[in-house]
């Protein structure tokens, strides 16, 4: 009797380091993304602060300044002056925002298309 021929099903070879050095990028990747949005983040609150700062500065000098001889019309200006200011402000942070987002979905994107290329030699 001879012995049977065994068909053992053959796996492809898996590169462990591979596999590491792929999922260390996908971390650093991570990171990266995360930093931008705290940067942001904190350059929002920053200038925030700053705004408030600068609102309470021009409310409290609009106060001392009343004077009810003033016509309505310059208080209107004044008033349109300060809407303008709050428009561009958030325009700002509104810009901050896109440009933030921007980049993590860039660097995502270059990731994921990383993670493809990366995967065939995982299992080469």
């Amino acid at each position: 009797m001879t012995a049977a021929k065994t068909n053992s099903p053959t796996f492809p070879k898996f590169d462990l380091d591979a596999w590491i050095a792929l999922n260390k990028a996908n971390l650093e990747t991570l990171v990266a993304a995360q930093k931008i949005l705290f940067d942001f983040w904190q350059t929002v609150a920053k200038r925030q602060a700053e705004m408030l700062k600068e609102t309470v500065g021009k409310a409290e000098s609009f106060f001392k300044a009343f004077d009810v001889r003033k016509q309505p019309k310059e208080y209107v200006e004044e008033a349109k002056s300060v809407l303008e200011k709050a428009m561009a402000d958030a325009k700002e942070t509104l810009d901050l925002g896109m440009k933030a987002q921007a980049e993590v979905v860039d660097l995502l994107v270059k990731r994921a298309t990383a993670n493809l290329d990366e995967v065939k030699t995982l299992a080469a």
